[in-house]
């Protein structure tokens, strides 16, 4: 019985914090708690803008499976300039595996620089990855899935009925305020503001 009043103590402290960070974020222009995302449901592509978002066709509904999409983001035109690195932000991230990061240095389809940096999100690490950062000019976003079923992450009484991802990239420099389904105690949704900003 003490473990229960445990976690529930726990899970009243995150949640307490949720609320006083989500309060701050719609103070401050970064990321806000919107309930209606931009519908976005093309499986992989070159996206080339400064920002965006990524979403597995369907978001947050079930998708066909198997799945295997593969998105480009070329920031190569803003190369140059001084503290300039590509962000992903996870901001809902419901995929327990099948997601990975890979930096880039060139990239063409007949010819690619990988680097070393490749970022893989597992059912390990899900909650606690927030962000992935490039400082290379391409970064490829792969998403291979074979079953929708054991999957996704699952919160009792939460989350039951999402599926896949919704997350934003960014070309310049880190927001100070990254929202995730973990950070709001798996209690709400985080979007980016209509510009990104």
């Amino acid at each position: 019985m003490n473990l229960y009043k445990l976690i529930y103590f726990i899970l009243a402290v995150i949640f307490a914090k949720c609320k006083s960070t989500l309060k701050a974020a719609s103070a401050s222009p970064t990321m806000v708690v919107s309930k209606y995302p931009s519908p976005v449901n093309t499986c992989g592509g070159i996206l080339t803008d400064k920002y965006g978002t990524i979403q597995t066709p369907n978001f947050p509904n079930p998708f066909n499976v198997p799945i295997s999409c593969v998105w480009i983001l070329d920031a190569s035109s803003f190369w140059g300039t001084p503290n300039t690195s590509i962000f992903i932000y996870l901001t809902q991230q419901y995929v327990l595996s099948g997601l990975t990061f890979k930096e880039y240095m060139y990239y063409s389809d007949d010819f690619k620089v990988p680097t070393e940096k490749e970022t893989i999100v597992k059912e390990e690490n899900v909650t606690r990855t927030v962000s992935v950062q490039s400082n290379s000019p391409f970064v490829e976003i792969k998403f291979e899935l074979d079953n929708l079923y054991g999957t996704q992450l699952r919160v009792m009484d939460h989350l039951l009925d999402v599926y896949g991802f919704n997350i934003t990239y960014e070309v310049g420099t880190p927001k100070s305020y990254q929202c995730n389904s973990m950070r709001c105690s798996f209690l709400g949704s985080c979007y980016a503001t209509k510009d990104y900003s």
